[in-house]
């Protein structure tokens, strides 16, 4: 803060950087110090952004992503120290670099540390708008107590021995849940009451922590570091204890001598480079003592203009100190070293003890910051492989517990057969719910790498999860990894082998897995047909070639002898790998030009009709065969046009003997068809066959013609009537009929013949038999065979006047009609 501006400059901020602190005792009666008005004054923090947010969730700068050759998803570095390998740090070129050169040397000494101790007096530097300064060059603004709090994260307070007697569970009513207590200054000053302070905070529940108010030219960071923690600052992940805090801001004791010792301007008489390096080793030393980054209290104008708003700072949490003039949510601009702050100090006159400060996060959140730096698992280790390459895969998750929100590193090493180890760092994003279901970091927190391998043996990978405040060891797998190597090999041949019922390529050669070269491996061949369509083999080398064994010592059982049938001519190109278990080698490519088998042979002999009872069939006969495999019967299909244009195809087998085709050709089996297809109207149909192959890449069907045939109706039936009477039998009379009728188209077959009588009363009645009594008689007029005669009796009772007709039925498919064979009369 600008504690040594003048009263009417002063009046102008209304919230800015923590204020100096000066609280001097008397040295041996005779030192006061006066404040000085014409000390160099610093720009006040501007005033609060309207539009920021009020509960924006602390923010670090993300690890970059790695950069490395696919499929390698990390670049590998050297052995990662205990500090994360991603940080970006400006350091000191030793950790006195930060000092000026006299300071340690002049100030080094216990007589000389113990003069400062008496001089800063029992309360030393005071942080915060309650600095001695502050207080009396703003008093009516400092005085009045305050009774607001920022409406978003958690509250919290500070004290240091100017809040001797805090009411701590008062503090915890009010709201408080987390205390940051003053523990040290320079390396002289440690505060009275912190033990009471730090055990009182956490007696009524709260987490608490201790902070270091840094001199930078009084001794060098490491050493402050080392006194801050010997002295109070010490962290455990116990949930309880904040991470410490490193106070650097305006020069308390700017422009004053104390002791002899010229104590320097607002900046410490340091450059920014050197005010840089001694951060950062203040820092380095206290990770190094207690595993974690302190976090820096500071205010945004003294740190633009003494340090440079320097990159690097992304890994340290942000404690930002800013005091708007009327309540507000919005801490103002941050320095643009940081992303976001973790915790803002807003107020040093309430509404609680000390200073008020706010969490910028949720309860949960500050848990987290309280315990361990990072978390995670080392889930898995296996070995996976692509067609060139080996690797170690390995998976699990990562979380820097000081920014769960952002997806951070986590550092692999791992030691090969050869003993030798190399670091990797890799981007913990991927996607994890169910770690975020568990513990509420986000989901992107998950990794699952690949680390390529050269050799077999045995691997040792270990690895940690990368926390801003140190790493956490996720511990070690070891891995016996196998079949690394290449394997080698040769495609030496590639042939055809043509028999009646296949066509096949035929790849010979050998293949060998050099890391496991008594077991056979085997060989992928990856073969183009004509038409490009591509298609994978895998062939087993495990037959016996002794001359392997005796060119390469690896064995004889290393061979390939394999057959790939083929379903088409034309030029084949097959190329072929090694199959090792992790990579493969290739052993080149060779073309073929596979010809065609010849085309079925066969004849049409002939098409007709053939009729029966009530159906009528074409009957397409002729021979086929296959020149490739004459001793199988191939199929003949068989397409009939009917007459109203539809086409219907059926299949036949060419399976009847025909001893003339076989005596012919001087073939052997049975090549004949007879195929009988049914028809319904009469008309004109073409009927087509084709005989099909059965031998492989032949070139297609063979057509073998169509033929035409008219279908026209049948004659109708013939016959005669040859007698009608009466005949009276055992006290019954029937009208009995003889004669004969016969259907012309199926002349073999017996017929229906129809009786109808008409009564004396006027009545008609018909009564159907069939004519299937012998007549030879009419077989030997007509020429033909069967049985049509017919005799039949039809019982009556009316006397009178009967006549008699009989009618020829009809019965082949397309038949014309039905004949009347004759009328008789007759009386009863």
């Amino acid at each position: 803060m600008n504690t040594t501006q003048s009263k009417a400059a002063f009046s102008k901020v209304t919230r800015g950087s923590r204020g100096q602190g000066l609280a001097l005792t008397a040295l041996c009666g005779a030192v006061v110090l006066l404040l000085s008005a014409t000390a160099a004054a610093a720009a006040p923090t501007p005033a609060p952004s309207v539009t920021a947010s009020a509960a924006a969730a602390p923010a670090a700068t993300p690890v970059p992503s790695p950069t490395a050759s696919a499929p390698v998803s990390g670049q590998a570095t050297s052995s990662p120290s205990p500090a994360p390998m991603e940080q970006s740090q400006t350091a000191a070129s030793s950790p006195s670099a930060a000092v000026p050169a006299s300071a340690s040397s002049v100030n080094g000494s216990d007589e000389k540390r113990a003069a400062m101790r008496q001089a800063v007096g029992p309360g030393g530097a005071q942080m915060g708008q309650l600095s001695p300064l502050v207080n009396g060059l703003t008093r009516t603004n400092v005085t009045t107590q305050g009774t607001w709090t920022p409406s978003f994260g958690v509250q919290g307070l500070d004290v240091s021995y100017y809040q001797p007697n805090v009411n701590w569970q008062q503090q915890w009513d009010m709201g408080a849940r987390f205390a940051y207590v003053k523990a040290s200054e320079g390396d002289y000053y440690t505060n009275p009451s912190f033990g009471a302070q730090y055990q009182g905070s956490r007696s009524v529940g709260m987490i608490r922590g201790a902070y270091h108010f840094a001199i930078p030219n009084w001794s060098a960071g490491s050493e402050q570091a080392s006194f801050f923690v010997q002295n109070g600052g010490g962290w455990s992940a116990d949930g309880s204890t904040l991470p410490p805090v490193l106070d650097i801001e305006f020069n308390p004791y700017a422009g004053k001598t104390i002791n002899g010792v010229y104590m320097g301007n607002t900046c410490y008489d340091m450059s920014a480079a050197q005010l840089t390096a001694w951060v950062h080793d203040f820092g380095n030393t206290v990770r190094a003592l207690t595993g974690r980054l302190p976090m820096i209290y500071t205010n945004t104008s003294w740190w633009k203009q003494c340090t440079g708003d320097p990159a690097g700072f992304g890994d340290y949490p942000l404690w930002i100190a800013a005091y708007p003039g009327a309540p507000s949510n919005d801490a103002g601009s941050i320095p643009a070293s940081w992303g976001a702050y973790s915790v803002w100090q807003y107020s040093s006159t309430g509404p609680f003890a000390g200073d008020s400060n706010v969490w910028n996060g949720d309860y949960s959140s500050l848990q987290k910051f309280a315990s361990d730096p990072a978390k995670g698992s080392f889930d898995s280790l296996s070995l996976v492989r692509d067609t060139t390459s080996a690797y170690l895969n390995v998976t699990g998750w990562s979380v820097d517990l000081s920014k769960p929100w952002v997806s951070t590193a986590v550092a692999i090493t791992v030691t090969d057969p050869g003993n030798q180890t190399t670091g990797y760092s890799f981007l913990a994003n991927g996607y994890r719910p169910d770690v975020d279901s568990v513990y509420g970091y986000g989901p992107a927190h998950g990794f699952g790498s690949n680390i390529q391998i050269t050799s077999s043996g045995t691997y040792k990978v270990c690895a940690a999860a990368v926390g801003t405040n140190g790493n956490v060891d996720l511990g070690c797998k070891t891995l016996q990894a196998s079949g690394v190597e290449p394997p080698v090999g040769s495609f030496d041949g590639l042939g055809q082998v043509r028999t009646p019922t296949s066509v096949s390529l035929r790849l010979t050669g050998w293949a060998v897995d050099r890391a496991n070269a008594q077991s056979a491996t085997f060989a992928d061949a990856y073969v183009t047909d004509p038409d490009g369509q591509t298609t994978g083999y895998r062939m087993s080398a495990a037959a016996a070639r002794p001359d392997v064994g005796t060119a390469t010592g690896y064995g004889s059982n290393h061979g390939f002898d394999t057959l790939i049938g083929l379903n088409k001519a034309g030029t084949y190109h097959a190329c072929v790998y090694a199959i090792g278990q992790y990579y493969n080698t290739s052993m080149g490519c060779k073309d073929i030009a596979v010809g065609a088998n010849p085309e079925p042979k066969g004849y049409y002999d002939s098409l007709r009709i053939v009729q029966a009872p009530g159906a009528a069939n074409l009957v397409a006969t002729g021979w086929a065969f296959d020149p490739t495999n004459t001793g199988a019967n191939i199929p003949v299909h068989v397409y009939v046009q009917s007459p109203d244009g539809t086409n219907v195809g059926t299949a036949f087998t060419a399976n009847q003997p025909r001893p003339d085709l076989n005596s012919i050709l001087g073939i052997a089996g049975d090549h004949g068809f007879s195929a009988s297809l049914g028809i319904k109207s009469t008309g004109t149909y073409t009927a087509c066959a084709y005989a099909l192959s059965v031998a492989p890449l032949a070139p297609g069907n063979t057509p073998l013609g169509c033929r035409t045939i008219q279908v026209t109706n049948t004659p109708p039936t013939s016959g005669y009537l040859d007698s009608a009477s009466v005949l009276s039998a055992a006290g019954q009379t029937s009208i009995k009929t003889t004669g004969w009728t016969y259907d012309p188209a199926v002349s073999g077959s017996s017929n229906p013949v129809h009786v109808y009588i008409t009564y004396p009363d006027g009545t008609r009645q018909g009564y159907a038999f069939t004519a299937n009594l012998p007549r030879a008689d009419v077989n030997s007029a007509v020429g033909i065979s069967g049985n049509h005669g017919y005799s039949t009796q039809v019982p009556i009772t009316q006397r009178g006047k009967y006549t008699v007709c009989t009618y020829g039925i009809g019965i082949a498919q397309f038949s014309s009609g039905n004949s009347s064979l004759g009328c008789q009369l007759v009386t009863y």
